[in-house]
């Protein structure tokens, strides 16, 4: 092979794993520590339940009366008891799982809007996470808005009783969950009325 192509060959390789590393970013699950600055928490109610992750590509649910300010931590809850979100019991062998950070702002008829993170954000789910897992979301420098949208997307199709979501439902609640299946790239909310449990820290601006 002509040198000069070798190098022009080396140099394309490079260049578009370069890319590939620029356009992701990946979360570990920290522990949040405290800062000088007010935190507010919001947390999703209602009763315990759970929904089994691998027939779903992408699950996204609301949030509503959001305060101003910036998004300090998120938390989502996997691989529980529903009855005391405690370590699942029932001797499921639970999977290793790469999963994506996906949050959206909503559109005037409260539908999912625009996706407010312009890269894969990466995380691992391990088979032995059972509970909550803690983001940290400071490094993205993301606004809040009134109401937003906060989720996971499966990055590697699952096969079997790999992991599960935990869910809050109460009878008040109404379009919280939008699913994407691998079929089905289009949204499509559920009529079940439940969100997945999670926990959302705010730093506040006022």
């Amino acid at each position: 092979m002509d040198k000069t192509l070798l190098y022009f060959f080396i140099f394309f390789i490079s260049l578009n794993s370069y890319s590939q590393i620029k356009d992701t970013i990946r979360l570990e699950e920290v522990k949040v520590r405290t800062t000088n600055k007010k935190i507010k928490h919001l947390k999703t109610k209602g009763e315990n339940s759970s929904l089994t992750g691998n027939l779903i590509k992408s699950i996204i649910s609301k949030m509503d009366e959001i305060p101003s300010g910036k998004l300090s931590s998120l938390k989502f809850f996997f691989n529980s008891s529903e009855l005391f979100f405690i370590k699942d019991t029932n001797k499921t062998e639970y999977k290793d799982v790469e999963l994506g950070l996906l949050i959206y702002d909503a559109k005037d008829d409260g539908t999912p809007g625009e996706l407010l993170t312009d890269k894969v954000i990466r995380f691992t789910l391990h088979s032995n996470d059972y509970g909550s897992i803690e983001l940290d979301l400071k490094p993205l420098y993301l606004n809040t808005s009134k109401t937003m949208f906060f989720g996971i997307e499966l990055l590697n199709k699952q096969s079997g009783k790999d992991f599960k979501i935990m869910t809050k439902c109460n009878s008040e609640n109404s379009n919280l969950l939008y699913l994407k299946t691998w079929n089905n790239q289009d949204w499509h909310f559920s009529d079940i009325p439940c969100g997945m449990k999670m926990d959302i820290g705010i730093i506040m601006t006022d």
